[in-house]
This record gives C-alpha cells, sequence and structure tokens, in this order.
C-alpha cells in the first residue's frame, strides 16, 4: 500500500513539474510577442501633431436632408431623405415605383403586391427586379452627371 501512494506522489509532482514547465514557456512565448510587437510600436509623445490627421469628424447625416421627399403609395406617406435616391425614383416609372414602395417601405409581400395590382406573385417579383436594376442605372447616372457639374465647375 505504501508503495502504491509514493508512485502516486511522484504523479502528482511530476505532473506540478510538466504545468509548471509549460506555463514557464507560455510566458516566455507571450513576452516574445510582446517585444517584437513593441519593435514597431511608436509612443504618441513622439508625433507632433501636423503630422497626423484629425482624430475626429462631424457626422452630417441629418444636416445633408433637411428637405425629404415625400410619396404617397396606396394612399400612404412615403418620406425618402436621400435626394438622390429620391431624384432617381422619380425617373423611374410610377408602376415600378410603386412596387419598390410597396415592398421596401411599406413592407408588403410579393404575393400581397400582386392581389393588388391583379398580377402573380412572380410577375411581381420580375418587376422588382427590373426596377431595381432600373433604380440602379438611374442612381450612377444621376453620380456620372454629379461628377461632370463638379468637374465643369473647376
Amino acid at each position: 500500500m505504501m508503495n502504491n501512494e509514493q508512485y502516486r506522489e511522484h504523479i502528482e509532482r511530476t505532473f506540478n513539474a510538466f504545468c509548471k514547465i509549460v506555463l514557464y514557456h507560455a510566458a516566455l512565448n507571450t513576452y516574445k510577442i510582446i517585444r517584437r510587437k513593441q519593435q514597431f510600436e511608436v509612443s504618441l509623445d513622439y508625433l507632433r501633431e501636423f503630422d497626423f490627421e484629425p482624430v475626429t469628424t462631424t457626422d452630417e447625416y441629418f444636416v445633408k436632408y433637411d428637405m425629404p421627399t415625400t410619396f404617397t403609395v396606396c394612399g400612404k406617406s412615403v418620406i425618402v431623405e436621400s435626394e438622390q435616391l429620391a431624384a432617381a425614383l422619380l425617373r423611374l416609372p410610377e408602376k415600378r415605383r410603386e412596387v419598390l414602395f410597396m415592398r421596401y417601405y411599406l413592407g408588403y409581400s410579393d404575393t400581397e403586391i400582386g392581389s393588388l395590382f391583379g398580377v402573380s406573385r412572380s410577375t411581381t417579383f420580375r418587376r422588382r427586379k427590373i426596377a431595381l436594376r432600373l433604380l440602379r442605372k438611374e442612381m450612377e447616372a444621376l453620380e456620372d452627371e454629379e461628377q461632370e457639374e463638379q468637374f465643369a465647375a473647376l
């Protein structure tokens, strides 16, 4: 019995020594990684104010859109705050615009929109996809026009 207890104590001490060695080497690896990172770090005390860009910015989201555009769809008012999006939507045919508003602003499903227009769900889906493609083209055209105006102003 004594032999068993000595063996168990030997196993515990061996395991303890093994754990200490593993922890020691893990700490060494961590210190190496930290030292390696510190080689590439620069203290902010050495930087002068004009060497880097300002750290803050001003949010102009609500300042930009003081005059939102309002559309009426199915007797409900839909407010579009983005001027560029509203201009692109105005260029779309009315049916396509209504499908987009009903789906994305009013939350109707394709089946519900189809029943309101008297067409199938798949037809509504196709109309919506075509309307999105047209909207994308209109947005790109508006961006190009704005860029041309900016270059002309220079």
